[in-house]
């Protein structure tokens, strides 16, 4: 039976239910991409050197590994939140992070968040998938980097950069986000010429295979934003198709984990 992974985002589902999720969008991710142009189990930062898991570093001495007493997670009654902090990073100038990892004990999604080491304040939190799903690179010099499956498709990464702005970090607004994959079309589908545009450019039949150039960055990665992903046809011309959970638009396999 098809389900939109998306659909499972925000329910709190059982442990046993939760892994097979992960599983059924670990196996159906490859199905989904061609194999030229499959992101699927990229990993950009695979040259730099690896501080601890899933941290990669300009130089080792950038990370510090934490050894104080665990910090303390604010949560409902029923601990659905484990806080753990992975350690200390030099970020950029005068400006040292702790990262935190919280496990969603329950349901995805989960997070991390970047804590100003001096005065204890929340820099940023950026949310994924899964803790172990997420790799990070911290070059050192003000900026980081953190390559994860996107939480609106289906097993396709991209990577968000995180800048440093005196004190404050801000996540850096990209014009597309990279996706680079082939998907499936499930049903006829028009293609605009801009996000917003009504303008029809080209149209693709159901069972006809396109190519996912990227995708237009929301205010959230999640299912509650509307989307648009820009496509190549098989024709060699490009488009913008739009997608309404809402309205309970569909139209590509890459929505959707088997």
């Amino acid at each position: 039976m098809r389900r939109q992974r998306l659909g499972l985002l925000g329910r709190r589902l059982p442990p046993v239910f939760q892994a097979l999720a992960l599983a059924l969008c670990a196996a159906a991710a490859p199905a989904l991409a061609g194999p030229a142009g499959d992101n699927a189990g990229a990993r950009p930062f695979a040259d730099k050197p690896l501080a601890a898991a899933h941290i990669h570093v300009d130089s080792p001495a950038q990370f510090l590994k934490w050894s104080g007493k665990p910090v303390r997670q604010d949560d409902e009654p029923g601990r659905v939140f484990k806080k753990t902090r992975l350690g200390t990073l030099a970020f950029g100038p005068n400006l040292r992070v702790h990262l935190d990892a919280i496990e969603n004990t329950v349901h995805f999604p989960s997070s991390y968040e970047l804590v100003d080491a001096a005065s204890g304040a929340l820099l940023g939190r950026y949310e994924v998938f899964d803790l172990d799903d997420a790799e990070w690179y911290f070059s050192g010099n003000g900026a980081a980097y953190v390559n994860q499956t996107h939480l609106s498709l289906c097993g396709q990464r991209t990577t968000r950069k995180i800048a440093q702005k005196g004190k404050a970090l801000a996540e850096v607004a990209q014009p597309l986000s990279y996706i680079g994959v082939d998907t499936t079309v499930e049903q006829a589908t028009a293609l605009y010429e801009s996000p917003t545009s009504r303008t029809v450019v080209a149209s693709v039949a159901a069972g006809s295979t396109v190519h996912v150039i990227g995708l237009l960055p929301g205010k959230s990665a999640q299912a509650r934003d509307k989307l648009a992903l820009l496509l190549k046809t098989p024709f060699g011309l490009t488009g913008w198709h739009r997608l309404d959970y809402a309205r309970g638009d569909s139209g590509l396999a890459i929505y959707q984990c088997n």
